[in-house]
C-alpha cells in the first residue's frame, strides 16, 4: 500500500497563487449551493472554476480530496479506483478500506467495491470536500449512472463539487437541486471585482479602465489574468483572442529557457518533477514549476507532485510545437522511454508513435500486447478506447505492419466490423513481413484470424497451416488464455468470442480443431471439446443428450489448471438444461455453485450473471425484475452493440418489452439484429428476429411479425436449432402457427421445412405452458406519448434554434446520441422533421410554448 504521507498529499489541492482576487459574492453562491452537499460547476475553459473552488475551500476550512481527471480515467475501473483512493486518503490507517482498495477484484466490480470502501469508513467528525475536476472528460455512461448512488453514501461530513465544461449530464441531475448548479455567468468577474483584483496587484484602475477590461475579457478569469500578467491594459489587443494576446504581451517577454521548458513539458497532459526533468533536461525542474505556480503563470499543481498547464495555455504551447521550432521527435522519444521504465506501456506506445520514428516501436507494441493488461473484457475495451482516440498515421503501419493486429483486435472487441475487416485484410497481406519480427505477433494474428466473421470456422481449420508455418513455437499454455478472456466473458461457449454454430454441421469438427486451433487454448481445450458439442445439442432441444455431454465437460474441468471463465460457461449451460427439463432442485444447486464461483473468483461475470438471473424472471413477465435490471448502473442506452455486452442488451430488450416500452425495445432489437448480421453471429440475429416477431405481433403488425420469424427460422433451420424460438413460449406461438400454416399451404415455395417448424411449435407450446412470456405488457392500444428527459431536452433546444453541432457543444453529448434521442422523439410523435416535432410537442404540452423555433 502507498506511503501514508504520499496519500495525504496526493489528493490535497495546490495552494492558491500568491495574489488572487477576493470574490465575496461568488463565495456566498458556493456556500448557499452546498447546503445540499452537492454542487455542479459547468463553465468553459478559462472561466476560473479551479481557483474559485480553491478560494471557497480556503474560506470554509474544509479538507479537500481533489481528483483531477483526464481522458484516461474514462473507464469505470480507473475512475472508481481514483475515487476510492482519494477517499482512503482521508483515513489512511483504516485497515478495512485498505483491504477493499487492494482487492484483485476491484477492476471487475469497481462500483460495488467503492460502495464497500465507503461502508468501511470510520465515523469522522471532520468536514471534507470531494472535488471531481474536469468531469467533461468522463463521458462513460456507466460511470455517470453509478455516481449518484456512490456519492449519496458518503458520510455527512462530505460535500461534493463537480467541475466541468459542459452542462450537467442527465445522470447527475438527481443530485442537484435548484441551487446546486452554478451557471457560467456566476464565475465572471464584475467590473468592480476586476478593479479590486488590480488593487491587490498594486495598481488602481479608473472606472473606465475597469469597464474596458471587462469588455475585452467578458469577465472571464483567464483574460483578466492575462491582462494583469502583461502589466498593460490594452483591450483592443485582448479582443484578438487569448493566444495572440498572450504571445505578444507575455510569452515574448519570457526568457528563452523558460519558453523551452514549457514547450518541452507540454507534450504531456500532466507531469511530475521527474518527467519534467526528463523532458526538459533541467535538473531544476521542480523550482521552475513552483515559480510558475506561485506567480499564477498558467501552471496548476493538481496535488502533491502532479502539475498541468491551463487548457488554453496548453493549446497555445502545442500549436507552437506543431510549427516545428523544436525537435519534438526527441521529446516524444524521451517520454516513451520514461513511461517504458515505469511499465506504463500504453503511454510508451502513444509517445513512440507520436515521435514519427516508427522503426523502434515494435518493442513497445510487444509490451503493450503481451504485458500490459490482464483484466476483464469490458475493462480492457474501456482501456483500449482511451488509446484509440485518433487514427494511427499510415507511415506507422508501413514501418510496423504488426500494428494492424492491435487495431484489428480493438475493432473486434468493440464490434466495429468494417474497420476490423480492413485491418485483418492488411494482416493477411503483410503476414510474411509480420513474421520477420517476433513470432508471437503471428500467434496473435492467428488468434485474430480465428474470430474473423467473414470465414466459417471449418474454413479456418482448413487454412490453419498458412498461418501456423510462420510460428516457431506456440505459447505453451495457449495464447488465448493470456488475453483478458478467451470467452469474452460470455455465458455460452458456442456464442462467445465467435458464433461456432457452423461446427455443428460437421460431426468431425472437434477432431479437426484438436489438430489446429486447440493449440491456442492449451489445457482449456480438455473440457471445451465436450462443452461445445453440448451447446449444439442444447440448441437442438436434445436436453438429455446435452446434459450428458456437458456433465462430461464438467468432469474434464480441472480447477487447479483451468480458468474460472470456462467453468462459468459449463455451469450456465448445466443450469439452462436442468431448468428447461424441469429439474428445479438440481438446477438451484447448480445456480448456487455458479454464484459462488462468480463471487469467489470471477467477479468480471457479475453483469452477465445479473442478466442471466433477470432473464429467468423475465420469461415469466416479471415487471419488478425488468425494473431492477434497468436500474443497474451498467445498463445504459447505446447506439452501438459491443460483443461482450450483447447478452446484456438482449436482457435489456426483454425488460423493455415486459414493461411495455415498445419503442425502446424495438430500437434495441433492431441494433441487435443488425449486429448479428454484420459480424455473422446467426443465433444472435435469429434471437433478435424472434423477439421482433413477438413485438410486432403484439402491436398488431402481423405481416411484419411473420416476416421476421420466417427469417429467423431460415437462419436456425440448417443447424436444426429449436431453443432460440421455443424460449419465447406463448408470446411467439401465434406467429409460429401463422408461419406453419403458410409452410403447409399447397404451392409454398419457401425454404422452411414443415417438420422443423412443427417441432418449434411444439417446443414453444411446452415452454409457454410453464412460463408467461415477455409480451403481456405489450399491446396495440394507443398509449399516451411520453418523452424521456433527454428527448424533451433535444426538442427544447431545437425549438430555440440550436443546431446539432451546437447542441453537442452545449450538452457534451455526441452527434450519434443526439440523433438517437431526436429520432426516438420523432417516432413517438409520429413526425419526421424538427419543426413538426416541436409544433406537435408544444400542442401536446410536452415542451414549453414560449421558445421560438
Amino acid at each position: 500500500m502507498q506511503d501514508l504521507n504520499f496519500l495525504n498529499d496526493k489528493f490535497t489541492p495546490a495552494a492558491l497563487p500568491e495574489v488572487c482576487a477576493p470574490r465575496q459574492a461568488l463565495l456566498a453562491a458556493f456556500h448557499q449551493a452546498l447546503a445540499g452537499r452537492f454542487l455542479y460547476v459547468g463553465a468553459p475553459a478559462g472561466s476560473g472554476k479551479t481557483v474559485s473552488v480553491q478560494l471557497w475551500l480556503n474560506a470554509c476550512g474544509r479538507k479537500a480530496v481533489w481528483i483531477g481527471l483526464d481522458r484516461y480515467d474514462n473507464a469505470p475501473s480507473v475512475f472508481y479506483k481514483q475515487l476510492a483512493t482519494g477517499l482512503y486518503s482521508t483515513q489512511p490507517r483504516n485497515a478495512g478500506m485498505r483491504v477493499v482498495l487492494s482487492s484483485d477484484d476491484f477492476a471487475a466490480t469497481p462500483v460495488e467495491h467503492t460502495v464497500r470502501l465507503i461502508s468501511a469508513m470510520y465515523p469522522d467528525e471532520g468536514r471534507y470536500a470531494l472535488v471531481l475536476d474536469d468531469m467533461h472528460l468522463v463521458d462513460n455512461r456507466e460511470i455517470r449512472k453509478a455516481l449518484p448512488q456512490v456519492l449519496r453514501r458518503l458520510p455527512h461530513g462530505f460535500v461534493t463539487l463537480v467541475l466541468s465544461r459542459h452542462e450537467i449530464p442527465e445522470e447527475l441531475a438527481p443530485l442537484a437541486g435548484e441551487q446546486a448548479v452554478l451557471a457560467p455567468e456566476a464565475l465572471r468577474f464584475s467590473e468592480d471585482e476586476i478593479r479590486d483584483y488590480f488593487v491587490s496587484l498594486g495598481r488602481t484602475l479608473t472606472e473606465q479602465e475597469g469597464r474596458s477590461a471587462y469588455q475585452a475579457t467578458e469577465g472571464w478569469a483567464i483574460g483578466v489574468n492575462a491582462i494583469a500578467q502583461s502589466g498593460q491594459l490594452e483591450p483592443d489587443r485582448a479582443r484578438q483572442g487569448f493566444a495572440r494576446y498572450f504571445e505578444t504581451q507575455i510569452w515574448e517577454k519570457w526568457d528563452e529557457s523558460l519558453q523551452t521548458f514549457c514547450l518541452s513539458t507540454a507534450v504531456a497532459d500532466a507531469f511530475d518533477a521527474e518527467l519534467a526533468a526528463a523532458l526538459s533536461g533541467r535538473a531544476d525542474a521542480p523550482q521552475v514549476m513552483e515559480q510558475l505556480v506561485r506567480t499564477n503563470s498558467f501552471l496548476s499543481r493538481l496535488h502533491a507532485d502532479t502539475y498541468r498547464y491551463h487548457h488554453l495555455f496548453l493549446d497555445f504551447l502545442r500549436e507552437r510545437l506543431n510549427t516545428g521550432e523544436m525537435d519534438t521527435a526527441r521529446i516524444y522519444k524521451q517520454a516513451a522511454r520514461y513511461y517504458k521504465e515505469k511499465k506504463d506501456y500504453s503511454r510508451a506506445l502513444r509517445f513512440s508513435l507520436a515521435s514519427g520514428d516508427y522503426k523502434g516501436i515494435d518493442t513497445y507494441l510487444y509490451l503493450f500486447l503481451f504485458e500490459n493488461h490482464k483484466g476483464i473484457v469490458g475493462d480492457y475495451a474501456d482501456f483500449l478506447r482511451t488509446f484509440f482516440v485518433a487514427d494511427f498515421p499510415e507511415k506507422a503501419f508501413a514501418a510496423l505492419p504488426a500494428l494492424h493486429i492491435l487495431c484489428a483486435w480493438y475493432n473486434y472487441i468493440t464490434s466495429h466490423h468494417r474497420d476490423f475487416e480492413a485491418h485483418m485484410d492488411a494482416v493477411y497481406k503483410n503476414l510474411p513481413r509480420i513474421a520477420l519480427g517476433d513470432s508471437k505477433f503471428v500467434e496473435y494474428a492467428i488468434l485474430a484470424y480465428s474470430v474473423d466473421h467473414r470465414t466459417t470456422m471449418r474454413e479456418k481449420v482448413r487454412q490453419f497451416k498458412s498461418f501456423g508455418r510462420y510460428v516457431k513455437r506456440f505459447t505453451g499454455d495457449g495464447l488465448a488464455t493470456r488475453i483478458p478472456s478467451f470467452s469474452h466473458n460470455m455465458p455460452y461457449m458456442h456464442r462467445s468470442n465467435l458464433d461456432y454454430s457452423d461446427l455443428a454441421l460437421d460431426e468431425d469438427s472437434v477432431e479437426k480443431l484438436d489438430k489446429t486451433f486447440a493449440v491456442l487454448l492449451g489445457a482449456e481445450w480438455n473440457y471445451i471439446r465436450h462443452g461445445i458439442v453440448a451447446c449444439f445439442s442444447y440448441e437442438r432441444n436434445r436436453l438429455p443428450l446435452a446434459l450428458e455431454q456437458n456433465s462430461r465437460a464438467l468432469d474434464a474441468y480441472d480447477p487447479g489448471e483451468n480458468k474460472a471463465e470456462g467453468l462459468i460457461c459449463l455451469l450456465v449451460l448445466q443450469h439452462s438444461i436442468l431448468w428447461r427439463m424441469g429439474s428445479h432442485d438440481q438446477a438451484s444447486r447448480v445456480l448456487a455453485r455458479l454464484e459462488d464461483v462468480v463471487q469467489d473468483s470471477a467477479q468480471f461475470f457479475v453483469p452477465n450473471m445479473a442478466a442471466y438471473r433477470a432473464r429467468l424472471r423475465l420469461y415469466d413477465g416479471d415487471a419488478a425484475a425488468a425494473r431492477e435490471w434497468l436500474g443497474n448502473y451498467f445498463v445504459v442506452d447505446t447506439e452501438h452493440i459491443e460483443l461482450f455486452r450483447s447478452f446484456q442488451h438482449f436482457t435489456t430488450a426483454r425488460a423493455h418489452m415486459v414493461l411495455g416500452d415498445a419503442e425502446v425495445a424495438l430500437h434495441c432489437l433492431e441494433l441487435l439484429r443488425d449486429f448479428g448480421q454484420n459480424v455473422n453471429r446467426p443465433v444472435d440475429e435469429a434471437e433478435a428476429r424472434c423477439l421482433l416477431a413477438v413485438l410486432h405481433w403484439a402491436q398488431g403488425e402481423k405481416k411484419q411479425a411473420a416476416s421476421e420469424l420466417e427469417a429467423a427460422l431460415g437462419i436456425l433451420q440448417p443447424f436444426d436449432y429449436i431453443r432460440p424460438v421455443a424460449d419465447e413460449g406463448s408470446a411467439i406461438l401465434p406467429v409460429l402457427r401463422r408461419v406453419l400454416a403458410e409452410v403447409g399451404r399447397p404451392g409454398y415455395s419457401g425454404g422452411l421445412n414443415r417438420a422443423y417448424v412443427n417441432e418449434a411449435v411444439l417446443a414453444a407450446h411446452a415452454f409457454g405452458k410453464v412460463h408467461k412470456g415477455v409480451a403481456a405488457g405489450l399491446g396495440s392500444r394507443e398509449k399516451p406519448v411520453k418523452l424521456s428527459k433527454q428527448q424533451r431536452r433535444m426538442l427544447e433546444l431545437l425549438s430555440q434554434g440550436y443546431r446539432q453541432a451546437e447542441i453537442c457543444a452545449l450538452t457534451g453529448l455526441g452527434i450519434p446520441t443526439i440523433k438517437t434521442h431526436t429520432s426516438l422523439a420523432y417516432r413517438k410523435l409520429g413526425v419526421n422533421n424538427a419543426m413538426d416535432a416541436v409544433l406537435k410537442a408544444r400542442e401536446m404540452g410536452l415542451i414549453e410554448t414560449g421558445a421560438e423555433l
